[in-house]
């Protein structure tokens, strides 16, 4: 695939606020600013050390994997976008965390019952569709997209400026990587410091014989969202679409470039990069050893703020050399 440039994404960003910047989206962020259930994204910083995450999209992929994921849901935390969450509660998989990025996403259509929500973490834009953050009832942490038009200034006008802020992703199951790790040329840390995320349902596209969704098939979206042809990572012809094609782009140069340890699980569709068997990588976790990269993780974090502190303490003595006798 063809690289990005910032003509492309910033002509994504114009087009999408046209659309929904001044009908949808500020109404919706002035509503979401005042939560009751608002909590501070930083809560999170830290919260994958030691750890894997699965990142589930709503690829049709995610069907083959789903048995899979069951067995090993003890091993791991897992995201899923806002689509995903209900049908993955139908098969017997409760995420940790769910991700709202659709200002038109339907809650009566794709949202489980209210109590399902109960301790589960949203992650949500500012502006996501309030029929969701009005009836969610776990924690909630809305974050702002740096996009290329600014629009992050914007929306922390509304929702405050200590918001947290990330890159602008294009897409729902990008988002769940970006916020989870946060580097851009702003950041250069690991916010949640998982120690790798695997990836199913990270299609970007949908066989001709198979669904578009995992779980469901809805025409004619299926028909008019296939403006392209392509061979996919398994050698099988499928369909997709031009924002869909833009989306595995950028996910695969932002996990290319910031050196990520993102391992596309998935086994079929468009996104390049770094694959591996589903299985396989949940085999080799061991859980018990979370708490001892932890405790180590704690150790080193102590030994470098020493360090910091006894260099600034040399550097003040070393200056007294100079000050004469006294």
């Amino acid at each position: 695939m063809e690289e990005l440039t910032f003509k492309d994404v910033f002509n994504q960003s114009t087009s999408v606020f046209k659309q929904f910047g001044e009908s949808k989206w500020k109404p919706f962020a002035r509503e979401n600013a005042n939560h009751p259930l608002r909590r501070d994204p930083r809560e999170l910083q830290g919260c994958g050390v030691g750890k894997v995450l699965v990142s589930v999209g709503m690829g049709a992929s995610t069907e083959e994997h789903v048995e899979v994921l069951k067995k090993y849901r003890d091993r791991i935390d897992v995201i899923v976008c806002d689509k995903g969450f209900k049908p993955l509660l139908e098969h017997g998989v409760k995420a940790d965390y769910v991700m709202l990025c659709d200002c038109n996403i339907i809650f009566q259509k794709w949202a489980p019952k209210e109590e399902d929500t109960v301790g589960v973490k949203l992650i949500s834009t500012s502006y996501a569709n309030i029929d969701w953050t009005r009836k969610w009832r776990g924690p909630i942490y809305f974050y702002l997209n740096r996009d290329a038009i600014c629009s992050e200034k914007i929306f922390a006008e509304i929702m405050g400026p200590a918001t947290r802020t990330i890159p602008a992703s294009s897409n729902v199951g990008n988002a769940q990587v970006v916020f989870m790790v946060g580097i851009d040329e702003h950041n250069p840390y690991y916010f949640a410091g998982y120690e790798r995320i695997l990836l199913i349902g990270y299609d970007y596209s949908w066989r001709v014989d198979g669904n578009y969704y995992a779980w469901a098939n809805p025409a004619p979206k299926r028909y008019y969202m296939a403006s392209r042809n392509m061979l996919d990572i398994s050698s099988h012809l499928v369909l997709t679409s031009e924002n869909l094609v833009f989306s595995a782009r950028w996910l695969s140069q932002y996990v290319s470039r910031c050196n990520l340890p993102v391992v596309n699980c998935s086994g079929r569709g468009v996104l390049p990069g770094p694959s591996g068997n589903f299985e396989e990588q949940l085999q080799l976790i061991n859980p018990s050893i979370t708490s001892l990269i932890k405790s180590a993780q704690s150790v080193y974090a102590r030994a470098k703020q020493a360090e910091l502190e006894a260099f600034s303490n040399l550097k003040r003595t070393k200056e007294e050399l100079f000050h004469g006798c006294r």
